[in-house]
């Protein structure tokens, strides 16, 4: 299907992560949650959190509320999940706020786990939001480029508590709110020369905007 064809004929999928940290060559995935978008809405019963086996929890991960015990009695395993997450990314757009991150983890857990290769586009909201700041010359404050003030621009209330469906949902929320600012000729083409891309998943090709 053509980049070119209005943004509602694709289906996105929505996620987030939580790590033991910031280095994606040392540390790891604690867990992940998704949203998928369909048809320009986001459809709620396919919201998931899932806390992954083995992981472990530091207090860079304590800030969300995850503990140990969690993490026995609720972690799945890693090649389930992984598994379920490329089946689902099969001819969506993946979205993410602070695609490097994400990306840079994701790519290592495909690697590690010895996935097929999988070639998928992305969109940044975080990349889009500077597009569009960059484009009027708004400037934003340090920090104006994080989850909750790039929401507070659109009007969108703040969130209690920061678990990885939590962000996922904020979000594509936020995804939303983008597209409608761009207004009814949005285009997926539009969003990935905003802040997005293309990327292989198992691979160490490098990122393309």
């Amino acid at each position: 299907m053509s980049e070119k064809r209005p943004w509602k004929e694709w289906e996105y999928l929505v996620l987030d992560i939580e790590t033991s940290g910031l280095d994606a060559k040392r540390d790891h995935i604690v867990s992940i949650g998704w949203v998928l978008i369909k048809q320009g809405q986001i459809q709620l019963d396919s919201a998931q959190h899932l806390l992954l086996d083995g992981a472990q929890v530091d207090a860079s991960v304590g800030i969300h509320l995850i503990t140990d015990g969690d993490l026995e009695d609720r972690g799945r395993r890693e090649e389930s999940v992984i598994r379920y997450l490329r089946l689902l990314l099969r001819d969506k757009v993946l979205v993410m706020h602070h695609s490097p991150l994400e990306l840079g983890f994701l790519k290592k857990w495909w690697r590690q786990l010895k996935q097929p290769s999988l070639s998928i586009s992305w969109l940044d909201t975080l990349a889009i939001e500077r597009t569009k700041a960059a484009r009027s010359s708004q400037p934003i404050q340090e920090g104006g480029f994080r989850l909750a003030p790039c929401r507070m621009r659109y009007g969108l209330p703040e969130y209690q508590g920061h678990d990885a469906l939590t962000d996922a949902l904020a979000t594509a929320e936020l995804l939303l709110a983008q597209v409608a600012y761009q207004g009814k000729g949005c285009r997926l083409h539009d969003l990935l020369q905003m802040g997005g891309g293309h990327v292989i998943l198992g691979s160490k090709q490098t990122l393309k905007r």
